[in-house]
């Protein structure tokens, strides 16, 4: 049996199947692309899936690939189960060969037995399969590659019958190879190592199967554990990827003056805690390496669970710290001083020196930081939370019941970002319990009030245009242009939906000049004219599936927009120009973080660009002090005022980021690219509507800098015209404000005030001192007492005291 590491056997298994005629195929993002039904890519098929469903339009008929995977949401989520079993991984790497009707069954089943055999020369004798119960064909064709009967198991459909989902698509039975770990202390010694699919038969809405006219092949066998098969290993955390991490762990604690317990052989297991800390470090490293940034919300909220999962592990074993001494001995939780996992990154590095994944060396600034800053942030979190919980755990009206009340633990959550089920844990750790029905009505409460409160403008239901698609849909974006901005149109088709008296018009037309929502950038706005001068306002423009602009209207009648009729398009030019000014400017400000702050680290983790002003979001620890602010400003402007042309190329993906563009990690990019460049001053891919010269953006004014989440800054600016507007209407009331103040200039508008406030306070005193006064008195004198207090002090007093 080959003894192989995990470079290894990446290696060996591509240019095995490349042998075979497959193309080799790199790894897609763990964000799927054009995928909403998934969180995250979760298995080696899923950037293949449009072959699957159309194989004749595949680039090629069969490929192989080794894939980044995650499960650690959804409906496949492992989550919970780390560290406590010896397979379970939130993030795992799957090898992979398939075929998009270039073979079927027979020839899938001889690769694969050859490749174990052969290319790794596992033993035949310690290798049994699973088929179909009523699968002859794969049953007669595993007993030519020279198994016995014994050696082949039959199986329901629930083991051995594979399916695109639950509803409607491409489905069929799969064989799966299983190894004989000859490990007596487990239950079941046979470990799943590889499954192949024969993706034959179509499932339709009803569940009726048929034939598929081009039968298809995914396979799948995952890598961490044939390699603990191949290193003789009895789980996964002993192979030599997880065991570079745990050792550089254990080195960590021993640096910090920490017991290691266990010595770093590979022979033995490590704890369940040193297992957590290694899988969710790799899984928040390429998480954050593929654009996922922490957030309370969808994959970012998976990535800030898992960061806080391993803090906690990492807490339990001593790391950094001192005792919070509100647990036993054997509960000991943590305070970190100082954030460490990114002293981990080195030992990450080297289980991938093979280059496989080359984002984690590229964009190693960035992925440390973002942790770095996620980790700080979380620890104040926890200081919080625990002083709540502690108080709770004091409390004596609750030591009958022993039970967090719901309220407590959903303000934890809501207020202080304290995880929930970091709270159960430390119930259950504490004796205690939380109801967690009643936490899980509280949030949806919230939920429920939220909806309520939130109206949207946008296209209701892209569910309905995306049916577009298969009829061939696809308008021209003409919109980069601004001599085609006032064009005839043809419409190519037309949606409607009733909303209350009005009906919803949702149209596509060619071309298309209006720019829909991407990027950030607002959509257009414009009117659509027929011939016989009918005329309707575009409220907003949408891309429901890629390559399509659609637009949408809101109209009383539809009769007069048929397709095929023509139409004049006319985009509204100032709110284009102000969106293009805005993002642009965008552009500049990211440069100028850079520039100010000194640091590649800075990520973009959302913008949004509108006519009048622009926001952005970044990567960032702490709060920028006022005078890093006046220097971002101040070089904007200073650039802006200079002046410069702005170029668009279209590049290579790898071409435009070894040339220095800049690209934004949420976002997936296809081969080729949009380069927006500033010459020596901003380079990104892009593909919004920009300034042709960035003049335009003078003058530039930064308006807030806050706080949106934990390791999350945000900057809102105003550019331009708008930016002149911002100040006419800030500086409206200085010549009012000089008059009431009697000041000779602005620099004695503070000092004034100042002055005004303190007598008001004086003031405030003397009234109050006279109240008393009058209070005490045996008998009220109103007359000799108000007539002391001079007219022109008590208009001073009524005056300052309303102001």
């Amino acid at each position: 049996m080959q003894q192989l590491t995990s470079p290894e056997l990446r290696s060996t298994f591509i240019k095995y199947f490349e042998k075979q005629g497959h193309t080799p195929v790199k790894s897609a993002s763990l964000v799927p692309h054009n995928d909403k039904s998934l969180l995250f890519t979760n298995a080696g098929m899923v950037p293949f899936k449009e072959h699957f469903l159309k194989p004749n339009a595949a680039p090629f008929q069969c490929a192989t690939s080794v894939q980044k995977c995650m499960r650690a949401g959804g409906k496949h989520n492992d989550l919970d189960n780390v560290g406590y079993t010896p397979r379970h991984h939130t993030f795992f790497e799957m090898l992979g060969n398939f075929s998009f009707g270039k073979y079927s069954k027979a020839e899938a089943i001889n690769y694969a037995w050859k490749f174990l055999l052969e290319e790794l020369k596992l033993p035949i004798n310690r290798l049994r399969v699973t088929v179909l119960e009523g699968d002859d064909e794969g049953y007669e064709l595993w007993k030519k590659q020279g198994l016995t009967d014994d050696m082949i198991v039959k199986c329901g459909p629930e083991d051995n019958f594979w399916t695109m989902g639950d509803g409607e698509g491409p489905c069929g039975s799969c064989t799966e190879i299983f190894w004989d770990t000859q490990d007596a202390s487990l239950d079941d010694p046979w470990l799943e190592i590889w499954n192949l699919v024969f993706m034959e038969k179509y499932r339709n809405a009803q569940g009726e199967l048929s034939d598929l006219p081009i039968p298809c092949i995914d396979t799948g066998m995952g890598l961490e554990r044939m390699v603990s098969v191949l290193q003789g290993k009895k789980n996964n955390f002993q192979i030599d990827q997880f065991q570079t991490l745990i050792t550089g762990l254990r080195e960590l604690m021993t640096a910090r003056g920490l017991k290691v317990s266990l010595q770093s052989s590979t022979d033995v297991d490590p704890s369940a805690h040193e297992k957590i800390v290694a899988d969710h470090f790799r899984a928040m490293c390429f998480l954050i390496g593929d654009g996922v940034v922490p957030s309370n919300i969808g994959r970012g909220y998976v990535l800030r669970r898992i960061i806080r999962r391993a803090l906690r592990s990492a807490k339990q074993l001593g790391l950094n710290g001192k005792s919070f001494g509100i647990f036993d001995s054997s509960l000991v939780l943590i305070r970190l001083s100082d954030p460490f996992l990114t002293d981990l990154y080195p030992s990450l590095l080297a289980g991938f020196t093979d280059g496989s994944y080359p984002e984690l060396a590229s964009r190693a600034s960035s992925i440390r930081s973002i942790i770095t800053n996620e980790e700080t942030a979380f620890l104040a979190t926890l200081d919080r939370g625990m002083a709540l919980l502690e108080n709770v755990f004091n409390q004596s009206d609750l030591q009958a019941t022993k039970q967090i009340p719901p309220q407590i633990a959903f303000q934890l959550y809501d207020t202080y970002g304290f995880p929930f089920d970091l709270t159960l844990i430390i119930a259950r750790e504490r004796g205690w319990s939380v109801d967690i029905e009643a936490v899980e009505a509280l949030r949806e409460k919230q939920k429920m009030a939220g909806r309520e409160s939130w109206k949207s403008e946008s296209i209701a239901d892209k569910s309905r245009l995306s049916e577009w698609k298969a009829l061939n849909i696809k308008p021209q974006f003409t919109g980069y242009d601004h001599s085609l901005l006032h064009q005839e149109s043809e419409i190519l088709a037309v949606d409607t939906v009733k909303k209350g008296k009005n009906v919803e018009v949702n149209i596509a037309i060619d071309p298309c000049p209006f720019y829909g929502l991407g990027g950030g950038q607002v959509p257009d706005n414009g009117t659509i004219e027929l011939s016989n001068g009918h005329n309707w306002q575009v409220v907003d423009v949408t891309q429901p599936y890629e390559g399509e602009d659609i637009a949408q209207r809101i109209e009383t009648d539809r009769k007069y927009l048929q397709q095929g009729h023509l139409v004049r398009t006319q985009v509204d030019m100032r709110r284009r120009e102000g969106a293009e000014i805005h993002h642009t400017a965008t552009h500049l400000l990211n440069a100028g973080l850079r520039k100010v702050l000194k640091s590649e680290d800075i990520v973009q983790a959302g913008s949004t660009v509108e006519p009048k002003k622009l926001r952005f979001d970044f990567t960032y620890g702490k709060p920028l002090k006022q005078d890093q602010l006046n220097k971002i400003e101040d070089w904007v402007n200073e650039v802006a005022l200079h002046g410069g042309e702005t170029s668009v190329k279209h590049m290579k993906l790898t071409d435009a980021v070894n040339s220095g563009a800049i690209a934004a990690f949420s976002e997936k990019y296809g081969d080729t690219v949009r380069v927006i460049d500033v010459p020596g001053i901003s380079k990104e891919l892009c593909g919004g509507t920009h300034v042709d010269n960035i003049r335009k953006l003078y003058p530039f004014k930064i308006l807030n800098e806050t706080s949106v989440a934990a390791g999350t800054r945000r900057i809102e600016a105003t550019a331009g015209l708008s930016c002149v507007e911002w100040y006419r209407k800030a500086y409206e009331p200085i010549p009012k404000a000089l008059q009431l103040l009697r000041a000779n200039g602005t620099n004695e508008i503070i000092d004034k005030l100042e002055k005004s406030l303190q007598q008001t306070k004086d003031l405030q005193k003397r009234v109050e001192f006279m109240n008393e006064k009058l209070a005490t008195a045996g008998e009220v004198v109103i007359e000799p007492i108000s007539s002391k207090i001079k007219g022109k002090a008590w208009f001073n007093v009524f005056f300052l005291l309303t102001y």
